[in-house]
């Protein structure tokens, strides 16, 4: 009996003192620490218009989600910011809207446009890793082996303050259209 508690008291320390995984997803208001994103990422991140920002995925996270709400003039702003990140290719997604984002924590989770940004050094250890365990999990991720993804803007048109057929497009982004009706009205 005596052995038996021992054993079990020794597996529970053990247990504690096994760093605990990074397998969840963080959320929070205020600035997000874009570390080690592309060169101009924090510009858009830090804006004034921000409401929240969410982090993941598990197993080590860097895909960041900065979350904004406000006018088509905030909004200029943040794709003016958007258009000066240096990387190799930079895309702008168009959405019906409004969009409700589950990681605010106020009653108002309406966003008008999110930022998504990968963290390359992070998306390298986890779609490229040699970890066994690891490997174990992404093998059959559709991004296993992949370069990581385009920072993208995401606008939510409908329901919101921003007016697209305000909004004149820098060249250097990749538009794509994803609502139900596209407009013709892009201006670029």
């Amino acid at each position: 009996m005596k052995t038996g508690l021992k054993l079990n008291c020794l597996v529970l320390a053990v247990c504690l003192l096994i760093p605990q995984a990074k397998a969840s997803i963080l959320f929070g208001t205020g600035p997000a620490s874009l570390i080690g994103c592309p060169d101009g990422s924090a510009s858009v991140a830090n804006l004034q218009s921000s409401v929240g920002w969410w982090v993941g995925p598990p197993f080590g996270g860097g895909e960041w989600h900065v979350l904004f709400r406000g006018n088509t003039h905030a909004f200029m702003q943040a794709l003016t910011n958007f258009a000066a990140i240096r990387a190799p290719a930079l895309d702008l997604m168009i959405h019906d809207g409004p969009k409700h984002d589950q990681f605010l924590d106020h009653k108002d989770t309406q966003v008008d446009w999110e930022f998504v940004v990968w963290n390359p050094e992070q998306w390298n250890n986890l779609y490229h890793s040699t970890n066994a365990a690891l490997v174990k999990v992404v093998k059959d991720d559709p991004n296993s082996g992949k370069s990581p993804p385009a920072p993208r803007l995401n606008v939510y048109i409908g329901g919101g303050g921003v007016e697209l057929e305000k909004i004149q497009i820098p060249h250097n982004l990749h538009v794509r259209d994803e609502r139900v009706q596209p407009s013709k009205s892009i201006n670029k």
